[in-house]
């Protein structure tokens, strides 16, 4: 574990993740806390307090002890998000499990990880059965409603009589609480390893930075098993607010819920947003509560932006993190983006940060560098892989593979991944700079950019774009578009019109399956 110099130990890093909810039990005990949108079951933070307690003490009785790892595969639910509050209590550690991973790849997270107890919800019971086959180190397993063949009901738990059941003074801000898992586009996924602490700085970053607070209503749809949707869905638990969570992304579904439960901040990553916003059934919903609305920094087109503001009455922010950071890193307002769609904002309070070479030493403004973060929120390594722990906390900073630019006024942008650069006929080119270009011609809806063999440069710019309906554009005009904006070896070599462009949960370009791909004589421009 990495051990940070100075202004790392404060209040924030000692407080264990359960103390803002023994706190609010009693000052906003009857104030709603979560909202099932699927179920339209809800609890206050008394009845949350108390439903917890009662989780506790059935984990406890059935094995589960700090430190023991807890699998978890489900939908976004009521109870799924007890559940994280009960194994925060008890200083277990949960590892939330994609459910569009196949049974093979979460064996490897659920065996990787040593989990000893697997919580399954009943739709997705036929992938758990599949995804523990052959582990012995699974002594519980328990499921949401009946009981069937060796699977527990956890249901049992509301039959024991709620106590008051104290935390152990053992457990602050430090303890291992989560293993998330890294998307794992290059290679097998990493356990990024996240403490209590994490959310304790993640919380503090979106009121400071989004205004948000015990008045506000968080549409939480995101996937729990991700950094973004839990740490914002618990960011609005932490700060005494409500929390509506749904687990489909059926616009329908999102738009009656803003209007049924008076939603004031949601957060939806690039890829989706757009279907989101231009849907017809937001037409005839009452969008009127909406305060916030968090997107994409540097990836949203600007026409996105404007039209969050005019269509929803939303104030629209864009974000930048990583699961290693905890999340959330840097956030820009809508005037930024308006003077510049390639800004990325502020670095959040809760960080410290440099840019750096690659010596670690602060770059002067103006210049390229690693983006390298100190803080609260930042992962304490990753699981059981310490050699690459060490490489990306080394000196004391987390080293997020990102490369940056500062500006005199503190604003920093990102130039884009260390590994996906370009070498193109000696010339360095950034991706993320050429996508940014092609999201601004009026034909393109997305685009995505990445380098490809040439025999000639070395590697090519290749270009994936998702044309706008109704719209026409060739290959060459959207290369001459880039020409006219940026240096002419940036402009794409090859452009491949896609329907579609693979993202992650995060809404983040997978450009490993891109690069998998054929690129034919035809898409040469």
């Amino acid at each position: 574990m990495a051990k940070y110099k100075g202004d790392e130990v404060n209040a924030l890093n000692s407080l264990p993740l359960c103390y803002s909810l023994r706190i609010l039990a009693m000052s906003r005990k009857n104030h709603v806390a979560i909202v099932d949108g699927t179920t339209g079951e809800s609890c206050t933070y008394s009845e949350l307090y108390d439903r917890v307690s009662r989780m506790v003490l059935w984990l406890g009785q059935n094995g589960i002890n700090p430190g023991d790892r807890v699998a978890c595969l489900s939908e976004n639910s009521k109870v799924y998000f007890e559940l994280f509050y009960a194994l925060a209590w008890i200083g277990a550690v949960i590892v939330p499990l994609n459910m569009r991973l196949t049974p093979s790849e979460l064996n490897f997270i659920i065996n990787n990880a040593g989990a000893k107890a697997m919580y399954s919800s009943d739709s997705f019971i036929d992938n758990s059965n599949e995804a523990i086959k052959g582990l012995s180190s699974i002594k519980l397993k328990f499921k949401t409603g009946k009981a069937s063949a060796d699977w527990v009901s956890f249901d049992e738990f509301t039959d024991i009589k709620s106590e008051n059941v104290r935390s152990s003074d053992n457990i602050i801000g430090e303890n291992l609480f989560m293993l998330l898992y890294t998307s794992g586009t290059t290679g097998k996924p990493k356990g990024c390893m996240i403490p209590q602490r994490t959310w304790n700085g993640y919380a503090i970053n979106m009121a400071s930075c989004f205004g948000m607070g015990q008045d506000d209503v968080y549409l939480a749809f995101l996937p729990l098993f991700h950094v973004a949707g839990f740490g914002t869905a618990v960011s609005q638990i932490q700060l005494g607010g409500t929390v509506v969570v749904t687990s489909d992304f059926d616009p329908e579904k999102l738009y009656e819920l803003i209007e049924k439960y008076k939603v004031t901040i949601m957060f939806l990553v690039p890829g989706i947003s757009t279907y989101f916003l231009y849907h017809e059934v937001r037409k005839k919903t009452d969008v009127s509560s909406l305060k916030v609305f968090i997107g994409g920094a540097g990836g949203e087109k600007l026409e996105m932006v404007n039209d969050v503001e005019e269509l929803l009455g939303a104030n629209y922010f864009g974000i930048y993190g990583q699961t290693e950071s905890g999340g959330k890193v840097t956030w820009v307002n809508s005037d930024m983006i308006r003077k510049d769609p390639s800004i990325y904002g502020y670095v959040m309070p809760f960080f410290n940060y440099m840019i750096a070479d690659d010596n670690d030493n602060p770059v002067s403004p103006g210049e390229v560098g690693e983006l390298c973060l100190r803080g609260t929120p930042i992962m304490q390594g990753y699981w059981n892989l310490p050699e690459e722990s060490e490489e990306t906390l080394r000196n004391g900073w987390h080293h997020t593979g990102d490369l940056f630019v500062m500006e005199e006024s503190g604003l920093v942008r990102m130039v884009d991944r260390k590994k996906y650069l370009i070498k193109t006929g000696g010339e360095n080119v950034y991706p993320q700079e050429v996508e940014i270009v092609l999201l601004s011609h009026d034909s393109v809806a997305d685009a995505a950019v990445i380098g490809i063999l040439d025999e000639k440069w070395g590697e090519a710019v290749k270009a994936f774009v998702i044309k706008k309906p109704d719209m026409e554009v060739t290959g060459k005009e959207l290369s001459d578009w880039v020409k006219k904006h940026i240096a002419g070896y940036k402009a794409p070599r090859y452009v491949e019109f896609v329907d579609a462009i693979p993202r992650n949960a995060s809404g983040k370009v997978l450009k490993g399956i891109l690069r998998e791909g054929e690129t034919t004589p035809d898409q040469k421009v």
